[in-house]
């Protein structure tokens, strides 16, 4: 499965972004200081993987004001 690209506008939130992804069974590894690669193990394929990560950063911006997460694969 190939991983999920996060670009982060605020990269100052990335370490926490990381972490909250890692808290819902995501593995996660930076590529630079405004993004980084995810990986959901427990997903059955790359369609329900990007759902389930979208959801995450939803609720993670949610809890963050002005932050734009732009996911693609």
């Amino acid at each position: 499965m190939t991983s999920l690209v996060v670009d982060l506008n605020r990269p100052d939130l990335m370490d926490d972004l990381v972490s909250s992804l890692r808290r819902n069974g995501c593995s996660v590894r930076r590529l630079g200081w405004r993004s980084c690669a995810v990986d959901h193990a427990e997903a059955t394929d790359e369609a329900e993987a990007r759902v389930e990560v979208a959801f995450y950063l939803r609720a993670w911006q949610a809890r963050h004001r002005n932050v734009r997460a732009l996911l693609r694969a």
